[in-house]
């Protein structure tokens, strides 16, 4: 999805109209309808805005335009930051899969529990009946569960996770374990 394209949905999930969310901003509808549309991109200081305004991190509007080769780019970067790991497994339909573990990136529990709820929701809507009201459920799920995504950690009823992910960063960071300081080894320069 573009930037635009997720400035409409999440301002839609929000409820608000494109002239609340520019006067949150401080700009005009004009403005907010040319980024959702394409026709403009907002600079760094009017994204920031925006991403307050909506209340999600911005990496919620910006960090979906990416293809194939881009995503496993940023997979390859988590991947050597959080000690990633690799296994195959055989999925419920019986083919072979890779799986990806993160060991030292201790928030993808939470992330994990709010994905069974999800999974939970899907479960419940496909016992309706009715073909309306089931689709309904089922985009009040999707919807529920993206928006957790885009607030995260702020969705999160706790943070002290946060805090300790950071402790842990920082730690590795100063036995000189974390790739992005590449330059350090068990705390000294080489």
């Amino acid at each position: 999805m573009t930037i635009g394209e997720n400035i409409r949905r999440i301002r839609k999930e929000r409820g608000l109209t494109l002239k609340q969310l520019g006067e949150a901003v401080g700009v005009s509808e004009a403005y907010i309808r040319a980024y959702e549309s394409g026709r403009r991109n907002p600079k760094q200081q009017s994204l920031e805005a925006i991403a307050t305004a909506l209340h999600v991190n911005v990496e919620a509007l910006t960090g979906a335009d990416f293809d194939g080769v881009k995503a496993m780019h940023r997979l390859f970067q988590v991947f050597r930051q959080y000690s990633g790991e690799l296994f195959e497994y055989t999925d419920n339909d019986g083919n072979e899969q890779v799986g990806l573990s993160l060991g030292s990136l201790t928030l993808m529990r939470s992330w994990f529990e709010r994905y069974e709820k999800y999974q939970n929701e899907i479960k419940e809507c496909e016992k309706i009946k009715d073909v309306t009201e089931k689709a309904n459920a089922l985009l009040r799920a999707e919807e529920s569960f993206n928006l957790w995504m885009d607030i995260y950690p702020e969705s999160e009823p706790w943070l002290d996770r946060l805090k300790i992910q950071k402790a842990h960063d920082e730690r590795m960071d100063f036995y000189g374990l974390n790739p992005k300081n590449p330059d350090k080894i068990t705390g000294q320069n080489l």
